[in-house]
């Protein structure tokens, strides 16, 4: 708000043609807060609490100094948050690491395992719907909780002001720079400069968007969803709202749900061929291959280098045994861009399960110069080394995946595994 502007308020009391010259923050004050010199002159307000009472010119800093307040509270809103999703990470990444188990790793275990592993699918049927129960009844507290919140604070209720065109035009200024941002991969910079440009227009459909991409991209998939949905209560077709929400509930492992709005997409724009390759991916986690195939075809024909719609399908290729036919394609995303660390790691697969260990460790090892902690190739190429009866090399590479998920139950597995193999 700018001062000057403040300054020339004129008074709402009575007949006065004064401006405002005075404003009140006592928080039990049921007057109105802004007044001239007559009003005090007269003593017909605020006389109770008149230490209060400020000049004017204060509210600038006023309102800054509430704003710092209320980051604040936000910051630590989202602490709290932080903690629950750490915690729920932890159990999900458990439970996905002990009880799912690909065809190609079973077909590597031991009697042992086998029956270590039967013994934990038949013990979880006993908690499966008690943990059901649980998440649910908690949730929906957690639900009534946020909205009886909502409304006692009446954020509903927050546009003190119509919005005028230079508010818009600063908004859009400030969201260009969010996007930047955000292009830039800085997003938590992004979101504090989209958080000021919804505060001149709350209306901003792009900069309600951005944040919610930013956030996914933080891994903060609930709070985007949260953003996504504010987007979308303003355009209920915007695109990349409705796809960034199906790529959100993708990365929660909500298949089903996540199809549910790409198929929106996809109903106002067939020739999306991001939704496409996403629709494609949310099938092939369901194992649902030839289904995926369909759709990342789909995505191909349109963009024939779309990257991540090659190497999907060499994925979904791998996951049919088709190790020979998954390299051609993984081969064409590379030729497109050698350093996609996916293609890569899915390469190294396809080559260690036809034997051709050393070319799966070259290709691993080029997954690893990218990101020494991608811990499928640090996996695989343990894999490689255990196939080769290298145990004590594939042991350091185990345990290089135990340091970047300590819960993973394959890498301890053959961790032990190789282990005992040393003792003979």
């Amino acid at each position: 708000m700018n001062k000057q502007l403040i300054l020339m308020l004129q008074c709402q009391q009575d007949d006065h043609q004064q401006n405002i010259e005075t404003v009140c923050y006592n928080q039990l004050c049921t007057e109105f807060r802004l007044n001239c010199f007559q009003c005090i002159k007269i003593g017909r307000v605020h006389r109770s609490h008149l230490d209060d009472v400020q000049k004017i010119d204060t509210l600038i800093e006023y309102s800054e100094r509430k704003n710092q307040e209320y980051n604040n509270l936000i910051d630590d809103l989202n602490k709290y948050v932080e903690r629950v999703n750490q915690s729920f990470s932890y159990l999900k990444t458990g439970i996905q690491q002990k009880y799912q188990v690909e065809r190609e790793r079973l077909l590597k275990l031991n009697s042992q395992q086998i029956n270590d592993y039967l013994n934990s699918t038949t013990n979880l049927i006993e908690y499966k719907q008690s943990i059901k129960t649980i998440f649910q009844y908690q949730t929906e507290k957690l639900i009534n909780l946020f909205n009886n919140l909502y409304g006692q604070l009446k954020l509903s209720s927050y546009e003190y002001y119509q919005i005028d065109d230079n508010s818009i035009k600063l908004s859009k200024e400030l969201y260009d720079k969010g996007y930047q941002l955000y292009w830039n991969h800085k997003y938590e910079q992004a979101i504090q400069i989209l958080h000021a440009s919804i505060q001149q227009n709350p209306k901003n459909l792009l900069s309600h968007w951005c944040i919610g991409a930013c956030l996914r991209y933080l891994n903060k998939n609930e709070e985007a969803i949260t953003w996504l949905d504010k987007a979308l209560e303003i355009d209920p077709r915007h695109i990349n709202s409705l796809h960034e929400k199906g790529v959100c509930l993708r990365l929660q492992c909500k298949y089903e749900d996540a199809i549910t709005w790409l198929n929106k997409v996809l109903a106002i724009e067939p020739r999306n061929h991001y939704s496409l390759n996403e629709k494609g991916q949310c099938l092939r986690s369901l194992n649902k291959y030839g289904d995926s195939i369909t759709f990342l075809d789909k995505a191909l024909t349109i963009d024939p280098k779309h990257v991540s719609s090659l190497s999907e399908k060499g994925k979904c290729l791998r996951l049919q045994n088709k190790y020979e036919d998954a390299i051609v394609w993984l081969d064409k995303a590379l030729y497109i861009e050698p350093k996609h660390l996916y293609s890569l790691s899915e390469k190294g697969k396809c080559l260690r399960l036809l034997k051709r260990y050393s070319q799966s460790i070259s290709s691993l090892d080029q997954a690893l110069s990218i990101n020494d902690r991608h811990i499928f190739s640090l996996q695989t190429k343990g894999d490689c080394l255990r196939d080769q009866y290298k145990y004590k090399d594939a042991l350091i590479y185990y345990e290089k995946a135990l340091k970047v998920n300590p819960n993973d139950q394959y890498a301890k597995n053959q961790k032990e595994f190789c282990e005992r193999q040393l003792k003979k």
